[in-house]
């Protein structure tokens, strides 16, 4: 079957992409549905959600291992079952759920925290009937992650959302075909030597050990994009809108 021509396997219009990380998280609850409209109302070309597992087998949008940060509870997501972590977080949505609302309109990118292949195979059988059109892409955190997807989901995108650099040339390898950097690693000569491998590349704004994950100011912002990433993740997706529209406009 052929693979069919999306926003992670084209040449769109806009380049670079603009993500929205975790929706637009700048002004709406964090994986929300609230967050997914305000990222497509904003532009958005695709929807970076994370994704988890609830006790009774239930794909759900949430980045914490725990509900600590937002619920001040100590408890794991996968300890509770799906009414629990809602009675807990009145907004969070089944994977299914955002996935239907967000229809058409956006692209999704998955960012599987899900380590271990049980569970990791329970998700994508839950979610394979909604991969067909190729506007899902997974992306995910490791080489073993990437081969767990890829066995189930050959015509998937997937992504490679790696802390070790140095493990991209083994994804090409493999079929993958983008590459996330952090704001800190795009450098010109990293993303031509991803460009080498035949990667595609989105950049995460931010720093993750400083707690800006998706932060960024318009002319920083304007800088990054002048090495020329394919794409870029901001928690602000209206911000990347009009940065990068400015920048092609003609002069």
């Amino acid at each position: 079957m052929a693979l069919r021509t999306t926003i992670w396997n084209g040449y769109p219009a806009r380049s670079p992409l603009v993500g929205a990380h975790r929706g637009a998280s700048a002004v709406a609850p964090e994986n929300t549905l609230e967050a997914f409209e305000a990222a497509i109302a904003a532009g958005a070309d695709f929807i970076e959600t994370d994704l988890r597992l609830s006790r009774d087998g239930i794909p759900v949008a949430f980045h914490d291992a725990d509900l600590k940060r937002l619920c001040s509870d100590p408890r794991k997501v996968a300890e509770l079952d799906m009414d629990e972590l809602r009675s807990l977080r009145p907004g969070l949505v089944a994977m299914t759920d955002a996935i239907d609302m967000i229809g058409g309109r956006a692209s999704i990118l998955l960012d599987t925290k899900l380590h271990e292949q049980a569970a990791l195979e329970r998700c994508i059988a839950a979610l394979e009937s909604r991969t067909a059109d190729g506007r899902i892409a997974f992306g995910v955190r490791s080489l073993d992650a990437f081969d767990v997807v890829h066995s189930h989901l050959p015509q998937c995108p997937t992504l490679g959302l790696f802390s070790n650099i140095g493990d991209y040339p083994a994804l090409a390898l493999r079929g993958g075909i983008w590459a996330r950097l952090w704001e800190a690693d795009a450098s010109a000569d990293n993303l031509a030597n991803l460009r080498r491998l035949g990667l595609k590349t989105v950049i995460m704004t931010g720093d993750p050990m400083d707690g800006t994950v998706g932060l960024i100011k318009a002319d920083a912002l304007a800088e990054l994009c002048f090495n020329g990433p394919d794409a870029v993740m901001v928690n602000d997706p209206s911000l990347a809108v009009e940065v990068i529209g400015q920048a092609t406009q003609p002069v």
